[in-house]
């Protein structure tokens, strides 16, 4: 059985964990890295926080639900509006019947992500983006949302497993 849960990127000048929209979300922390003001945290099970947490950071984000390793969902918005949804490893989404519109076409998906991570004052690599939305996982979706987020311009650090922090 693979990993089922969340990658949430925020920009914040705390840590994401202390967000009112995470603490909200129903979800264990377990992984967290940074890339300047930029986090990720890794939460599992799929911690969903709402459309809260961009008016508490009042800067875009992205959500990515990985489901058993085999694909994940993409949610990214922006405060000042570029929005954009697809989902890594379609072929595989597809064989669990997922919605083709969540999928999208890759080039209109692509220039979505490109001028939402603009927005976002990252400098995003259009051909890697693509790349990552029409590839397939091998093995794990979870290597995808690391692929997705650099060919958008983040570059998180090696990260901190937050349970052993905790002594657990």
């Amino acid at each position: 059985m693979g990993f089922t849960g969340s990658f949430i990127v925020a920009r914040t000048g705390q840590p994401v964990t202390e967000l009112s929209a995470m603490q909200a979300a129903d979800c264990l922390p377990l992984w967290w890295a940074r890339d300047g003001a930029w986090q990720i945290l890794k939460a599992s099970p799929g911690g969903d926080p709402d459309g809260s947490i961009i008016a508490e950071t009042g800067a875009p984000v992205l959500v990515v639900h990985v489901l058993d390793s085999d694909f994940a969902t993409v949610q990214a918005a922006s405060p000042s509006g570029p929005t954009w949804q697809s989902v890594l490893s379609p072929k595989m989404a597809r064989d669990y019947g997922f919605p083709e519109q969540w999928i999208g076409d890759p080039d209109s998906v692509t220039s979505q992500a490109v001028a939402w991570a603009e927005d976002a004052v990252l400098q995003p690599d259009p051909a890697a983006v693509r790349a990552v939305l029409v590839a397939e996982c091998d093995p794990f979706a979870e290597d995808l949302v690391f692929a997705l987020t650099n060919a958008l311009g983040f570059w998180f650090d090696t990260g901190a497993d937050l349970l052993s922090l905790d002594g657990e």
